[in-house]
């Protein structure tokens, strides 16, 4: 791991050294944004499975026409009768879904490992997987601030 450093240019975030600087954090509207090209893309990779999103908490960074997102997606399987809570990454280009990760799955397109050091480099990706495992938390347990 690289050493952690500080940059009070971008509001003090701590990065990894070595890491683009040019990453940063997604508003919520960005967020946000990404819901409808999310289940578009979700729909078209999982065509038998995924029938809608029925809700979804998470975070991201963007990195130029690259956004990293992780979070907990509440969705509608085509052959199940209740909503399924499943931890994802997911990697946008030109905020369109590119990659795809599910924790809880047994077969993935992308292994979710190797997305986190692969894309390391370009995003904050282990401080947000350590983010992702107290939110998944929070979202399992009903505590999320309303």
């Amino acid at each position: 791991m690289g050493k952690v450093i500080r940059f009070p240019s971008d509001g003090g975030e701590e990065r990894e050294e070595g890491r683009e600087e040019g990453s940063r954090r997604l508003s919520q509207e960005e967020f946000l944004a990404l819901v409808e090209p999310f289940r578009d893309g979700l729909k078209k990779l999982y065509p038998t499975q995924v029938e809608d999103i029925l809700g979804i908490a998470g975070f991201g960074e963007r990195n130029g026409k690259e956004c990293f997102v992780m979070g907990v997606l509440i969705w509608q399987h085509q052959k199940q009768p209740g909503p399924i809570a499943s931890t994802f990454l997911a990697v946008f280009v030109n905020d369109k879904l590119e990659k795809v990760s599910f924790l809880e799955a047994k077969n993935n397109y992308w292994d979710w490992r190797l997305m986190i050091e692969t894309y390391q480099t370009r995003f904050n990706t282990k401080e947000m997987f350590k983010e992702l495992q107290r939110l998944r938390e929070e979202v399992l347990s009903g505590n999320l601030p309303t």
